[in-house]
């Protein structure tokens, strides 16, 4: 009897064990979420430093070492197709350079691609290439001279080497964790955001560039504006939200350069149309390019 009494009285009280296997002693989650932070933090740190150098590296680089890079990447380019037309950009151009005063010393020239994308691009060495789907857009000289004014502009900036620079910077981390090319799938959405956030203040910077250098080589800023409203045309209904577009909203822009046209006081002027027929690519470079592909 004593001894039921005792077994009534005693309470089971469940004690842990530290080194039940059974029992995992953290919380995965947790610990899955605590790594991927380090993780990121880790691969922020080593994109921002980088990149930091990789800019500075831009601004010092001697125009000699760019156009050795720019050889490998410039030596596909085919500076023959619309013979007539390149002539009458390539005069637009140095007219434009020659007023600049504050560009790299390269002997700047621009080419033709014969696609019919709406678009132009600075590539490395004063290279610029237009392509003739956006010079079938343009309606005027002032409009072909504020988009080369906007190359430019990125010469001016060093952009296209930063953008160089910052993709080397991306394959090499991406090279650092093993990975074939792309960094993991939830780091890249937070360095893509940080990288295009930058696209869009270069393009920002390139456009009052434009600007001024269109203002000061025609003597007026008639007409400039006009380009962007082709690009709005051509982006009507495919524009990206902001956050992940490399440019800025269009509109935006047109609204920036019109406050910096009233804040400079630049008049307005005449708008010159293109010799000739008055269209580009002109008739008979077409011509020349449809032979050429029989």
């Amino acid at each position: 009897m004593r001894n039921g009494r005792l077994l009534c009285q005693m309470k089971f009280e469940p004690r842990y064990s530290e080194n039940n296997v059974n029992v995992p002693s953290q919380n995965h989650f947790r610990e899955f979420i605590r790594l991927s932070l380090w993780l990121l933090g880790i691969v922020f740190g080593v994109y921002f430093i980088l990149g930091y150098a990789s800019d500075k590296i831009a601004e010092r680089l001697s125009p000699r070492f760019e156009t050795a890079i720019a050889a490998g990447i410039t030596s596909g380019l085919d500076r023959n197709s619309f013979p007539r037309t390149s002539a009458y950009l390539q005069k637009v151009l140095d007219s434009l350079v020659a007023s600049a005063g504050d560009l790299p010393e390269f002997k700047y020239k621009v080419s033709i691609h014969d696609q019919s994308a709406v678009n132009a691009v600075a590539l490395p060495a004063g290279n610029i290439v237009v392509f003739r789907g956006l010079l079938a857009e343009l309606k005027s000289e002032n409009e072909v001279a504020i988009i080369l004014a906007h190359e430019l502009g990125h010469y001016a900036h060093r952009d296209h080497l930063r953008g160089l620079g910052r993709g080397l910077v991306i394959m090499s981390i991406t090279a650092a964790l093993g990975l074939s090319g792309n960094l993991p799938g939830f780091i890249a959405p937070s360095v893509q955001t940080f990288n295009l956030k930058h696209s869009r203040n270069q393009e920002s910077a390139a456009d009052l560039f434009a600007m001024d250098l269109f203002a000061r080589t025609y003597g007026h800023a008639g007409g400039a504006i006009d380009a962007f409203k082709v690009l709005a045309r051509h982006e009507h209904g495919i524009q990206s939200p902001d956050f992940i577009s490399t440019h800025p909203d269009i509109r935006w822009r047109m609204q920036s350069l019109a406050s910096h046209m009233q804040l400079k006081k630049y008049p307005q002027g005449a708008i010159r149309p293109f010799p000739g027929s008055g269209v580009l690519p002109f008739p008979e470079d077409e011509k020349k390019t449809n032979k050429g592909s029989h």
